[in-house]
């Protein structure tokens, strides 16, 4: 009720005819009583119960609803640093750098190939290396973030971790592998190349390590292969690692052999059982790791102390070719590639391929060699402007370099004819 509001008696006779409820006849005046006339208590002031809970209830609200957006935002922020800044176990293999094996420090502060103990000539145009940028390995995190961008880029490539760099071995190790890699794969580029341009001398095969697979303790470290006999067989006099493995395929898992070794100066026989071959292949192995060399002067070196793997293999092998004979291999071309190789010039698969074609393409090549052995993984892949060929050894890669420098490249192997 309102200060304002005034309360009415109920409705009275005229002045005149009026009397008091005692009958004494005298008139009386009606009563008008002001709420807050002095003298007169005031009416207590009435409050609607229903509106106050009704606010109440409206104030809780809004604690509920800015307390849910904080804790909302709150949230977010957490959810936007980790997408930004937890590492995930993802590698990302994306375009690295490319190298001219051909280059002498002309173009860059790195004498990639040197080659001594022989004549070399110049040479003209670029044999590139290809390589592939890996994030995600120990010391090279990545966030969901970079998974994001990655799934979204058409020269990156998302990859289980450990088919790149097992969890269990540190940055170190993982470094050292790839060193080693690159060591191996560089010594066999030399060796090929000069069996390719027929600069090789005698080649030995030395055993560096007995296998666990091999139970045979007559077999020593240092000992230099000589001739093999297998039991009720011929003795083959051992000229070549080829000849060895090309042997080694006729010869059944568990037969007896005898091999002739020269130990030190003294010439000796040991005996050993051969093991099972690789899953795929026929014939036995003999379960020893060997090292092959050749008599040669030859010798080159590599100026690359931060790159890793073994994928180099074949354009290293190019590049010494190229180097120990006379006139330019390339014409003057730029010509990528990529391949393992072994000392027979065995041209291997490679990991990341694409990434390597796109590297080479931005480095302005637009010819590129492949193993056959990735066609799978090239056909559909290949950049604009760039003819990829298809090479199994390192002779199909001096000819197919060979052609490319002639400007017919029309009998070249090509991955969508594999």
């Amino acid at each position: 009720m309102s200060h304002d509001e005034r309360v009415t008696q109920p409705d009275q006779p005229d002045a005149a005819d009026t009397t008091d409820s005692a009958g004494s006849g005298r008139p009386t005046s009606p009563q008008a009583i002001e709420e807050n006339s002095p003298g007169q208590a005031s009416q207590p002031e009435q409050t609607d119960e229903s509106d106050t809970g009704s606010s109440q209830e409206d104030r809780r609200r809004r604690r509920l609803r800015r307390a849910v957006a904080a804790g909302t935002f709150v949230l977010v922020v957490v959810l936007i640093a980790a997408v930004f800044l937890v590492p995930v176990n993802a590698v990302i293999e994306a375009p690295g750098p490319t190298w001219n094996v051909l280059d002498n420090g002309s173009s860059s502060d790195q004498d990639v190939l040197k080659v001594s103990g022989t004549e070399t000539y110049p040479t003209e145009g670029a044999l590139r290396m290809t390589t592939v940028s890996v994030s995600g390995c120990p010391g090279y995190p990545v966030t969901t973030a970079d998974l994001i961008a990655a799934w979204f880029s058409a020269d990156k490539r998302i990859v289980d971790r450990n088919e790149v760099c097992p969890q269990d071995q540190s940055a170190e190790q993982v470094e050292e592998t790839g060193k080693a890699q690159m060591t191996a794969s560089q010594d066999s580029a030399v060796i090929a190349a000069l069996v390719e341009t027929g600069k090789a001398g005698a080649m030995h095969l030395t055993v560096t390590e007995v296998t666990e697979q091999q139970t045979s303790t007559e077999i020593q470290a240092g000992d230099v292969l000589e001739t093999i006999t297998p039991q009720g067989g011929q003795t083959t006099t051992l000229a070549s690692f080829s000849q060895l493995r090309e042997l080694m395929t006729t010869i059944p898992e568990g037969t007896r052999v005898t091999l002739g070794v020269r130990r030190g100066d003294q010439k000796a026989s040991a005996a050993l059982t051969t093991i099972a071959p690789q899953e795929g292949t026929t014939g036995s192995l003999l379960g020893l790791s060997l090292k092959i060399s050749v008599d040669s002067p030859v010798e080159a070196t590599f100026g690359l102390s931060d790159v890793g793997g073994p994928s180099a293999g074949m354009m290293f092998a190019l590049g010494v070719v190229d180097e120990i004979t006379p006139g330019s291999l390339t014409g003057g071309k730029d010509i990528s590639g990529t391949g393992t190789i072994d000392m027979t010039g065995q041209v291997g698969p490679i990991g990341g391929i694409q990434q390597k074609m796109a590297g080479a393409r931005e480095s302005g090549s637009t010819f590129f060699l492949a193993p056959a052995s990735n066609c799978n993984e090239v056909t559909g892949h290949e950049p604009k402007g760039m003819q990829v060929f298809a090479v199994n050894t390192l002779h199909e890669a001096v000819a197919a370099t060979e052609a490319i420098a002639s400007g017919n490249t029309s009998g070249l192997a090509t991955c969508s004819a594999q």
